[in-house]
C-alpha cells in the first residue's frame, strides 16, 4: 500500500461523518487524476498527428487546395453556354422620337425594355478544354504540394523529437555521474574523519562534484530548450506539461541492404515532390495547347429575345409586350489575321515555361536521387558508427569499475577517477547520439521506400 492510498484509509477511519467521506474519496480521484495527466507522455505519432492538425502554414496549404477547387469548377462552367436577362427604363425628357409614328416629340416619354441573350462558343481551337484540363492538372499539384507541406512537418517534428531524447539521455547520464561524484565524496569523507585518508582527496572529489553539478544543470537547460522549441512547433501553451515517451527508440533496427538505384526507381513513383512536378509538367503543356488555340478560328452562335413597352402608345401593357416581341439567332465566324504579335507572343512564353518546367522536373529527379543516395551513405555510416560505440561504452564502463574500485582500495588517485569518468560520460553520449542517428537514418530511409510515416507509429 503506497502513502497516498494510507493517508486517505487514515481520513476514512477518523471521520465521523458521512460527509468527510466523500470529501476524502474526491480528493483522493482529483489527486490520481492530476498525477495521471502530468505523467502523461507524447508518441512520435501523437505530436505528428497534433501538429497536422493544428499546423498553421499547413492549413493554408489547405486553403489553396480549395481555392483550386473553385477555379476548376469555374473553367468547367466556362464550356457552357451563358444565359443573361436584363431590363431597361428609359425615361426621356425634352426632344425625342415618337416610336408610335417616329415624328419628333417634346412631351416626356418611358419606354420599358425586357431582354434575354445567350451565346456559345462551338470552336475556339480546344482552347477551353485544355484550360480545364491545366485546371486539373493544377489541383493534383497543389494536392501534392500539401503533401510535400506535410513531410517537411513530420521531417522537423522527427528531428526535434530526437534532439529531445538525445538531451534527456544526456541529462540522465549527468545526473548518473553527479550521483556517482557524491557517493565518492561521502565515502572518501568519512574515510577522512576516521584519518585513513587525507582531506585533499576528499576537496578534490567534491570539486567533481561540484563540476557535475554544473553538467546537469548545463544538459538540464539543454533539455528545456529542445522541449521548448518542440512545445512551439507543435504550438502548445507555454503552461501545458508536456514530456515525451522515450521508448520510441526500444525498436529493432534494421540493416541498409537497399540499393541506390532501385530505391529511387520505388521512390520516383510514390513521393509526392515529383508527382507535384510531373502534375506542373502537365499543367504546362495544356497551357501551352490552350495557348495554341488563339491561333485557330472562332466559331460562335448566339440568340436572343427582347420585348417592350412605350408609353406613347395607347395600347395596354400586356398587349405591347406580346406585339414587341423580338427573337434572333445569330452565328459568327472570326479568323484571327493581325493581333499585334500578342498570340504568337504567348506562345512562345508558353513553350518557354513549359521547357523551364521539363528542366525543373529533371532537376527534382537529381534532388531526389541525391538525397536517397545519401540517406543510404548516412544509414550505413550511423550503422557502422553505432557498433563502435557499443565498443567504446562497454570498455570505457568496464574501465570506470576497475579505477573506481581502485580509489576505493587506494590504489588510484581522483585524477584518474576523473579521467575514466569522463571518457565514460563522452562514450555514454556518444553512444546514445549514435542510436539516435541510427534509428532516425533508418526512418528517413523506411518512408523514402514508402511514401509515408506510418512505420512511426
Amino acid at each position: 500500500m503506497d502513502k497516498k492510498t494510507s493517508y486517505y484509509r487514515i481520513l476514512v477511519i477518523k471521520s465521523s461523518t458521512a460527509h468527510r467521506i466523500r470529501i476524502g474519496a474526491m480528493m483522493a480521484l482529483l489527486s490520481l487524476a492530476f498525477l495521471a495527466q502530468a505523467q502523461e507522455s507524447w508518441k512520435i505519432g501523437e505530436c505528428i498527428d497534433y501538429a497536422l492538425e493544428n499546423n498553421l502554414d499547413l492549413n493554408m496549404k489547405y486553403n489553396e487546395i480549395q481555392t483550386q477547387e473553385v477555379t476548376l469548377k469555374e473553367s468547367k462552367a466556362n464550356i457552357f453556354p451563358d444565359l443573361n436577362l436584363g431590363s431597361n427604363l428609359d425615361v426621356n425628357f425634352g426632344r425625342n422620337i415618337d416610336l408610335n409614328d417616329n415624328t419628333v416629340t417634346y412631351d416626356p416619354t418611358l419606354t420599358n425594355s425586357y431582354w434575354v441573350t445567350s451565346s456559345f462558343t462551338l470552336f475556339q481551337g480546344m482552347a477551353k478544354k485544355n484550360h480545364v484540363r491545366f485546371n486539373k492538372f493544377l489541383l493534383k499539384a497543389t494536392e501534392q504540394g500539401v503533401e510535400v507541406e506535410k513531410n517537411k512537418l513530420v521531417f522537423n517534428i522527427l528531428t526535434l523529437y530526437y534532439t529531445v531524447l538525445y538531451s534527456q539521455g544526456l541529462r540522465d547520464v549527468a545526473e548518473s555521474q553527479m550521483d556517482l561524484s557524491k557517493m565518492q565524496f561521502e565515502r572518501m569523507q568519512k574515510l577522512v574523519e576516521v584519518g585513513k585518508e587525507s582531506p585533499i582527496m576528499a576537496q578534490d572529489l567534491e570539486s567533481q562534484w561540484a563540476a557535475d553539478k554544473l553538467s546537469l544543470t548545463r544538459a538540464q537547460n539543454q533539455l528545456n530548450k529542445a522541449i521548448l522549441e518542440l512545445k512551439q512547433l507543435l504550438r502548445l501553451g507555454a503552461q501545458e506539461s508536456f514530456a515525451i515517451d522515450s521508448t520510441t527508440t526500444d525498436q529493432m533496427l534494421l540493416q541498409a541492404e537497399d540499393h541506390v538505384d532501385a530505391l529511387f526507381e520505388t521512390a520516383k513513383g510514390i513521393l509526392p515532390q515529383l508527382k507535384q512536378q510531373a502534375f506542373l509538367l502537365n499543367a504546362s503543356e495544356r497551357t501551352l495547347a490552350a495557348a495554341k488555340g488563339g491561333m485557330y478560328p472562332s466559331l460562335s452562335l448566339q440568340a436572343g429575345y427582347s420585348t417592350g413597352f412605350y408609353d406613347g402608345d395607347n395600347t395596354e401593357y400586356g398587349k405591347q409586350l406580346e406585339n414587341n416581341q423580338n427573337q434572333w439567332v445569330a452565328m459568327s465566324l472570326r479568323f484571327p489575321i493581325f493581333n499585334h504579335a500578342s498570340a504568337n507572343s504567348n506562345i512562345k512564353r508558353k513553350r518557354i515555361a513549359l521547357n523551364d518546367q521539363k528542366l525543373q522536373y529533371e532537376k527534382q529527379q537529381e534532388a531526389l536521387y541525391t538525397e536517397i543516395w545519401n540517406a543510404l551513405e548516412d544509414l550505413k555510416s550511423a550503422e557502422k558508427e553505432y557498433e563502435s560505440s557499443q565498443e567504446l561504452e562497454n570498455f570505457s564502463e568496464l574501465s570506470l569499475k576497475n579505477v573506481t574500485k581502485r580509489l576505493e582500495k587506494g590504489l588510484a588517485n581522483t585524477s584518474e577517477f576523473e579521467t575514466a569518468k569522463q571518457r565514460y560520460i563522452s562514450a555514454k553520449a556518444t553512444l546514445l547520439k549514435s542510436k539516435l542517428v541510427y534509428v532516425m537514418r533508418h526512418q528517413i530511409l523506411t518512408y523514402y521506400q514508402t511514401a509515408n510515416w506510418n512505420h512511426l507509429y
